[in-house]
């Protein structure tokens, strides 16, 4: 007799007792199909133990039959019968090998979205003690999750593929209370990954969301989010709850498309339910954490460049997302500076991608949110013009008395200007040198356009109202006001009326004007002042720089009430800014002609100038960190002893892990340095961006250490650690996503 094991399947005397056991259970499932299952053979098969593994082509086709009388089993005239089919699957489900299960789990999925009603509710019922067994198997891996049976695995995994929304729900609740919980939700989740990685499904919606057909996570984050704000939810529930989203879109296969989860979060944030503001803040560090650089994920979106343009699959509406993160900034200015902040980090994000898509703006659009933006200080309407190049704006609005500074004869530089034309004379050497000169300034007049003040300014006040200007800006954001602090003026301070003169202006704004709550800013900036309008030694500015920031206030964070609501309102779709009920003029959008061309060509120009600035502001920047790290450095061996600068060395920094791009092989560790790393505010974190060494002169790198930069961008010393991922360090990982079957 051939030897069974020669070709790999189990002994014959084995698959003979199979076979009589497979043609039992093919008459029972037959008598299901014909409405009169046999209650013997029933019990014969839910009552015998079989000290077997079921050959995987037996397993094969009988997960194939039992699928065949799905409707059939489900829908008997006799509850008891229909539990008994629940009952007889989850056993086949049981003893089938881990191949086996994968097509049962595919099967299974197929048979309950095969119909256009969601029957995993119904499943609930016909599943025996379902919410019972769910609660005591949640208890039981919360007590060791690290070390689950696989016996209690197995019982959690059949329960999430017959119900999934109700078991991740009931899971998440647990998980945001007990986070070292996440390893085995991310395990349990891909077991049965046929209900994952984007698969759209058709799941029961309640009166609360819209009903749209979506991916399972999509359904049960939003769902959660609501849940927690109907209960009193901690503080550092709703943060782990940040922890668990950004768990689920990480690996080189997500469970979840870090840009759907965006989508959600995006809706969350725009629906009237906003209560707690802990809820909001975190939401926004999510939107705020996925449109950062380092989420290499494949973006699977579009941006919208019309405030017309309605909510369609895969598609962002910009305009409409602009418009309410700059009311959220408003509304939360005063209640939440981390809100602003997050809400900063993600219009720099949409700034970014929107840039790489070559989107534009149109003039209606742009005249919407210029109009928008004028409302807002004038530090933020500046660095909203500076970030988005799809605005097309091609003179950036300053205030009137930087604008003097920087240009003190405007007008009678352009009458010269217009005088020299008629001039026919031969120019010297001279004059063609002034000529040059006349020509960068006014390059660099083109650049803005002043904001007339309401009240008069005076000789006197100007230099003290210039340098409010300048560190108004700076505290929004560093980068943007290099650009204006270092084009060439005739101001000239004494080093006591200028440290005054920033000390009063720092009081005065640092946490209490919009924007202006990162401490990192207040480094920046107060360090470039101090380098343009003064000439004492570098040390001086860094002992002024750290005086006056150990000075300035703590964020005190306020009350958050109230921590919860049962008033929820329903959930919407961000809709256009402009409901179009009828066709636009025949202007709108424009025609192609000979206007919209020569405005092409206008707004190409503007990108190509808006580059050159951007460059010279990175470099500018570049320079500047570079002169932060150098003082680090410095110090960095005196503040064991000093405790007094310790906060100014940022010395709970993390190594250099990167927070959206840890794969499967980090996961252990994976969760002690997020948490690290969330402590950090967006601005602090951004410090450890890696300089750009190309944008800095040889000379500037040798005076600040950065010769002894690797030619990967790392320094040879410790402060590498405190570096950020590079673009090398990818989110997400493969664009490969499950679908349909």
């Amino acid at each position: 007799m051939t030897d069974n094991n020669n070709f790999g399947l189990p002994p014959q005397k084995e698959l003979d007792v199979q076979k009589k056991w497979l043609a039992e259970v093919d008459k029972m499932l037959k008598s299901y199909k014909h409405y009169t299952p046999d209650k013997r053979l029933i019990n014969y098969f839910l009552e015998t133990d079989f000290d077997f593994e079921i050959y995987e082509y037996y397993a094969y086709d009988l997960t194939l039959d039992a699928m065949s009388c799905f409707q059939a089993g489900i829908t008997q005239p006799k509850q008891e019968f229909n539990v008994d089919y629940f009952r007889c699957l989850r056993k086949l489900y049981m003893i089938c090998p881990e191949a086996n299960k994968i097509t049962f789990q595919r099967e299974f999925v197929k048979e309950w979205q095969y119909y256009s009603v969601d029957h995993s509710p119904y499943f609930e019922t016909i599943v025996v003690d379902f919410h019972s067994t769910l609660a005591e198997l949640i208890d039981l891996i919360s007590e060791d999750c690290a070390n689950v049976e696989k016996s209690v695995a197995e019982e959690f995994r059949w329960l999430l593929l017959v119900s999934p929304v109700t078991v991740l729900l009931k899971l998440f609740s647990r998980v945001i209370k007990n986070p070292s919980m996440i390893d085995f939700t991310l395990q349990i989740c891909n077991s049965v990954d046929t209900l994952f990685h984007d698969r759209l499904l058709k799941i029961f919606h309640n009166e609360f969301e819209t009903d749209k057909v979506e991916s399972l996570l999509a359904v049960v984050f939003r769902r959660f989010v609501c849940c927690c704000r109907c209960e009193a939810t901690g503080e550092t529930e709703w943060e782990n709850l940040g922890k668990l989203a950004i768990a689920l879109c990480k690996g080189e296969k997500p469970l979840f498309n870090s840009w759907l989860l965006l989508d959600v979060v995006l809706n969350e944030i725009y629906t009237p339910n906003r209560v707690p503001t802990k809820s909001v803040e975190v939401l926004t560090k999510l939107a705020a954490d996925i449109l950062a650089p380092e989420n290499q994920t494949p973006m699977i979106f579009e941006f919208t460049s019309s405030v017309r343009t309605k909510p369609e699959k895969r598609v962002l509406l910009t305009p409409s997302i602009i418009d309410m993160l700059l009311k959220l900034m408003t509304e939360y200015n005063q209640m939440s500076p981390k809100i602003v902040n997050n809400c900063k980090e993600v219009l720099r994000g949409i700034s970014v991608r929107m840039r790489k898509q070559n989107v534009d703006f149109d003039e209606e659009t742009s005249s919407y949110i210029l109009e928008r933006l004028n409302g807002m200080p004038w530090w933020v309407e500046y660095t909203m013009c500076t970030w988005i190049d799809a605005l097309n704006v091609e003179k950036r609005r300053i205030p009137e008395v930087v604008f003097k500074v920087i240009y003190p004869e405007t007008a009678e530089k352009e009458q010269e200007e217009e005088e020299r034309k008629y001039d026919t004379a031969d120019e010297t050497s001279d004059n063609e040198e002034q000529e040059t000169q006349q020509e960068n300034q006014r390059s660099e007049y083109e650049k803005f356009r002043l904001i007339k003040s309401e009240e008069p300014i005076t000789g006197d006040n100007i230099p003290a109202a210039y340098i409010r200007s300048i560190i108004e800006l700076g505290l929004f954001d560093a980068e943007s006001v290099l650009e204006l602090l270092h084009t060439k003026t005739n101001l000239s301070f004494e080093l006591s009326d200028l440290k005054e003169v920033v000390k009063n202006t720092l009081k005065a704004c640092y946490l209490k004007e919009m924007g202006m709550s990162q401490l990192e800013n207040v480094r920046i900036v107060v360090m470039q002042v101090l380098e343009v309008f003064d000439n004492s030694s570098v040390d001086d500015h860094e002992n002024i720089t750290r005086s006056l920031a150990d000075s300035l206030p703590v964020p005190v964070p306020k009350e958050d009430f109230p921590k919860w609501t049962h008033n929820i309102k329903k959930s919407i779709i961000i809709p256009p800014l402009v409901e179009s009920t009828e066709k636009p003029n025949a202007s709108w959008p424009p025609n192609e002609d000979s206007k919209t061309i020569s405005k092409g060509k206008l707004r190409a120009e503007v990108r190509k100038i808006r580059a050159g600035q951007r460059l010279e502001r990175e470099k500018l920047m570049s320079l500047a960190l570079a002169k932060t790290e150098n003082l680090y450095s410095k110090y960095r061996d005196s503040w064991v002893d000093n405790r007094e600068i310790t906060e100014w060395g940022c010395s709970s920094t993390p190594h250099n892990v990167p927070f959206l791009g840890a794969t499967n092989k980090t996961k252990k560790s994976m969760y002690k340095h997020v948490e690290k790393y969330e402590d950090l505010s967006p601005v602090e974190r951004a410090i450890s961006t890696p300089v750009k060494m190309e944008l800095i002169d040889a000379t500037q790198q040798s005076e600040y250490g950065m010769d002894r930069m690797k030619p990967n961008g790392s320094i040879n010393d410790r402060f590498a650690s405190l570096r950020r991922g590079g673009p090398n360090q990818v989110f997400g990982g493969s664009a490969k996503r499950g679908g349909r079957l």
